[in-house]
């Protein structure tokens, strides 16, 4: 290993050149390619908004874009209801990043900012502080606090503190399964990669294909988690 070539993101200006920052690293290019990315789209549709109405026929960059959007939007609408718009922009950021951050792992020379349990303890303490945050806004803070009493009063104080550590626990569950599953993935990978001189080239092919479909996965339910939290949170009792 001390004389495997040093990864790229390692190499970046600006950035940590320690190893045991790579994740860090990781987690700034992914950031900074969400950034252009929706700067740019956000020029060309604000440029040409009507020219973009009427989706394309062809399959263009646009297009993929628009099914991608569109799948998302679908999913949180799905799990919130009507009110999944006021959450659409920050299920579907936790998405993207995490997606990326996954399918960063795929490519050569390269490490998941995902691969680090600094990386998804993060972004799952992120979705605690926003269910919350909704939850709180939602009913008020004392109504928020009654919600874990599951409207039984004060003979719900028990349950509601076993609520609250369930409530607690939820960010190292969330990042304990996405960085368990993406460091197999990748460990995989990188295993059958190095049996033989023939299957660094072959091997990898279907694998990667597959890793494809667990980044994809991943992010899914990370995301799809966060919007029924929300939905938990911010529910009215009937």
């Amino acid at each position: 290993m001390e004389n495997a070539p040093v990864s790229w993101l390692l190499k970046l200006p600006l950035l940590p050149h320690d190893p045991h920052l790579i994740h860090v690293n990781g987690a700034v290019v992914v950031f900074l390619f969400i950034l252009v990315c929706s700067l740019a789209a956000h020029f060309i549709l604000r440029k040409e908004p009507e020219a973009y109405l009427i989706p394309s026929e062809k399959l263009t960059v646009v297009s993929i874009t628009d099914v991608i959007i569109e799948g998302l939007y679908n999913m949180v609408v799905g799990a919130l209801g009507e009110d999944g718009e006021r959450y659409f922009s920050f299920v579907a950021s936790v998405f993207l990043f995490v997606f990326f951050c996954n399918f960063l792992g795929l490519l050569p020379m390269s490490f998941p900012p995902t691969g680090s349990t600094n990386t998804t303890f993060a972004v799952g303490f992120a979705a605690f502080v926003y269910y919350n945050v909704q939850g709180v806004r939602e009913h008020g803070l004392i109504g928020y606090l009654k919600h874990f009493l599951m409207g039984l009063g004060p003979a719900g104080i028990v349950i509601a503190l076993l609520e609250m550590v369930s409530h607690l626990v939820r960010p190292f569950s969330l990042g304990i399964r996405l960085f368990a599953n993406m460091h197999v993935d990748h460990a995989v990978v990188h295993s059958f990669s190095t049996l033989t001189s023939w299957s660094q080239w072959l091997i990898p092919v279907p694998l990667l294909l597959f890793g494809i479909v667990v980044c994809t996965i991943q992010a899914f339910v990370f995301a799809i988690l966060t919007a029924v939290y929300v939905e938990m949170a911010t529910a009215h009792e009937h």
